[in-house]
């Protein structure tokens, strides 16, 4: 049997972000960011930004009338560039991310079958963290979701309003991101790669648009349905995080000592609060968060796909009702 740690007194929501230990700045980042990891890292920044840009969004979408809008070669070449940057992106993140972890499962599962496959899924041995690569893509992606907000910008200066889908996802996914990164909390691969596989279509699709190009009609119905399962799927999978009992192992003990040691040397000062999926409370509530912030979300974009591929579906069937009643006239 593996021994644990008596677990501590509960912390609050806040305390407990606060009291745990914020991971090193990863490698391989660009020197920008590497500098300014501690601002990012500080829990003001998200918090702020995510709040002035929610406020900003939605004054001036108030004052928008559709009057107010740029045109021009100039400005379609900057967007189809910004759609171009976010579709690349999302794609190299996804390729960089999805077969680290489910190869990590795939091993797991090998090794152990189904209790390899828990402990790999939740990274009990923090082999996902020690590595370089996965805590880098993590963090661009965190960072990337400030400069997302880039969209509303567009949308505003196409002289469309901004609606409460639009601001509250991005605002959101800030703050979220922040949570599950900062925490070091592994349900956060479900956010990077389930979104960046998403947006690297939806980004593409854009620019597509941008420029006119046909997109396949298939994938151009599916994207909202996609979204919505990604947040079905992927808010059900954090979910479980808060449940998962961590099985024994043959060799547990020796993994677990292992593990922690070089855990400790290189990612941070994180302490199992028992045999538990979830590291610590701060994991527990930035799980939480997570799961918390998708249900709006998913409400907010199943409400967006009924308004507007039901509304075009009833128009179509009026219109070819309407033009059947000529014909037998």
């Amino acid at each position: 049997m593996t021994s644990y740690a008596a677990q501590p007194r509960a912390s609050s929501f806040l305390a407990s972000f606060a009291d745990s230990p914020k991971p090193p700045t990863p490698t391989g980042i660009p020197a920008p960011l590497a500098s300014t990891y501690d601002l990012f890292l500080n829990p003001v920044t998200p918090l702020a930004f995510g709040l002035v840009y929610f406020a900003t969004a939605k004054t001036l979408s108030h004052y928008q009338n559709g009057k107010n809008r740029i045109k021009g070669k100039g400005w379609d070449v900057a967007v189809l560039v910004h759609n171009i940057l976010l579709a690349v992106y999302s794609a190299w993140t996804f390729l960089g991310t999805a077969p680290q972890i489910f190869g990590a499962f795939v091993r797991g599962y090998m090794a152990d079958g189904f209790a390899g496959l828990t402990h790999a899924f939740c990274d009990s041995s923090f082999a996902i963290w020690q590595q370089t690569t996965f805590p880098k893509f993590a963090y661009l992606f965190y960072v990337s979701k400030f400069y997302e907000i880039v969209d509303t910008a567009i949308l505003l200066l196409k002289g469309k309003k901004v609606g409460m889908l639009q601001s509250y996802h991005h605002m959101g996914a800030i703050w979220t991101m922040y949570a599950a990164y900062a925490t070091q909390a592994m349900p956060v691969w479900l956010f990077v790669v389930f979104n960046s596989f998403i947006h690297s279509i939806m980004y593409t699709y854009y620019a597509f648009s941008t420029v006119s190009l046909p997109f396949p009609r298939f994938l151009k119905k599916s994207l909202t349905r996609l979204q919505i399962t990604q947040f079905l799927v992927g808010g059900s999978l954090a979910a479980s995080y808060l449940f998962i009992k961590l099985p024994d192992l043959p060799s547990a003990e020796e993994m677990s000592a292992a593990a922690t040691s070089s855990f400790e040397a290189g990612v941070g000062a994180l302490k199992r609060e028992g045999p538990t999926c979830l590291v610590n409370a701060a994991q527990r509530h930035a799980t939480l968060l997570n799961c918390a912030y998708l249900v709006p979300l998913t409400y907010l974009f199943v409400a967006f796909f009924f308004k507007t591929y039901q509304k075009n579906s009833a128009a179509n069937a009026a219109a070819k009702a309407k033009a059947n009643a000529k014909k037998a006239n």
